[in-house]
């Protein structure tokens, strides 16, 4: 199989097993605005301007809660604070802003830059409308699947996020190295992406220096600029910064499915490793099981998972895949009980991409646990 080259840009509409390889060799790509042409949201939540439609999404969703963030230019520091969407438009609404379409950094002519409604959870808080749908690419969802699925804990990775121009999010690679894709329902981002690796030839980064230091430290990236409707595939460990430069919302999923599960598992226990060194003066308080409980614990407070949601987490999906292999497996690690209250028995779930067709099948899953089998079964047994 020939390996894609990164960043190739889809501007018709491709299968799913064109798109395959990206996942399989982690390389990123973009969309033309095909991928949500037939997203209401983009009706609905548009002016005829192409700008967002404020008053429909403040008579819509005025009641609903979100995540706002406002980053301090001038002491690099960062708030978060809950508001509703009324009160963030009543703020969207009386920015001032000479130019709705150019803002770039430097951004040298206001002291801080425009808040941020990210990581709103529009499926789980939004009223029951329906506005797009998961483009078919990527709707072999792992990760979404597992937090859907869990019974003690109410949460997702799916976000939409406004933002006014001058709006940003940091620097940053995405939660557990899962992949990410981003569509845009109108608006204009300024993505800066650094290759694998890249960015460890780079100091600290704020919101004035990435692209600059990018450039000082011949660092390799690139920039791009995702436009109305247009989507993105971010892989796994890819460090990114995505500005927008008008005023702009999206749909934003975390997600992963087999192809990301060795990067996840290879972050997951290099995490471990730097935990272990941070309370490394505790050890000689612990038992060898205390020392590993202990750790866990602060590896899920440090990265958001540990290693036994891990392993449910390909559990979930494998029962997804095929009941019959889930519990052929459990059995031989004698785990079967331990599952039986967690596995959903409905295979109503629409799966549009049938295990044969894709790049890998049941028996991958399977022996990717059996390689670590000796450390998912302590981790669960805990």
């Amino acid at each position: 199989m020939e390996i894609p080259q990164p960043f190739h840009h889809f501007e018709e509409a491709i299968r799913y097993d064109t798109f395959e390889p990206f996942m399989l060799h982690n390389t990123p790509c973009t969309f033309g605005s095909w991928i949500s042409d037939n997203w209401p949201a983009r009706k609905l939540w548009v002016s005829p301007d192409g700008t967002p439609d404020l008053e429909y999404l403040l008579e819509t969703f005025g009641h609903c809660k979100a995540s706002v963030t406002n980053f301090l230019v001038e002491s690099l520091e960062s708030e978060c604070k809950e508001q509703t969407i009324s009160e963030f438009i009543s703020y969207w609404k009386k920015l001032c802003r000479s130019d709705n379409s150019t803002r770039d950094f430097p951004a040298t002519n206001f002291h801080e830059l425009p808040h941020y409604m990210k990581d709103w959870h529009f499926a789980k808080n939004s009223p029951p409308q329906s506005v797009y749908n998961v483009p078919e690419l990527f709707s072999d969802d792992w990760l979404n699947r597992y937090w859907k699925s869990r019974k003690d804990v109410d949460d997702d990775y799916i976000f939409s996020y406004f933002g006014p121009a001058g709006s940003y999010t940091p620097f940053h690679a995405d939660v557990f190295r899962s992949y990410s894709w981003s569509i845009n329902v109108c608006g204009y981002k300024k993505w800066l992406i650094v290759y694998p690796g890249e960015e460890l030839k780079l100091g600290p980064t704020y919101p004035l220096n990435v692209e600059q230091q990018c450039v000082e430290r011949n660092v390799k990236h690139k920039i791009l600029v995702q436009g109305p409707g247009q989507g993105i595939f971010v892989p796994s460990g890819w460090w990114h910064q995505v500005l927008n430069i008008a005023d702009t919302i999206s749909i934003n999923h975390n997600w992963a499915n087999f192809h990301c599960v060795p990067k996840m598992w290879h972050y997951l226990t290099a995490e471990l490793c730097l935990v272990e060194r941070e309370i490394s003066d505790c050890r000689h308080l612990m038992d060898d099981d205390e020392w590993f409980d202990q750790c866990q614990l602060v590896l899920r407070a440090n990265v958001g998972l540990n290693f036994s949601e891990f392993f449910q987490f390909i559990v979930v999906n494998l029962h997804f895949l095929s009941i019959h292999h889930c519990e052929n497996l459990l059995n031989e690690l004698a785990l079967k009980d331990k599952f039986s209250d967690n596995l959903s028995k409905d295979k109503c779930l629409v799966n549009v991409l049938k295990s044969s067709n894709r790049l890998y099948n049941v028996n991958d899953v399977i022996e990717f646990v059996r390689k670590h089998w000796m450390t998912f079964v302590k981790a669960f047994k805990s």
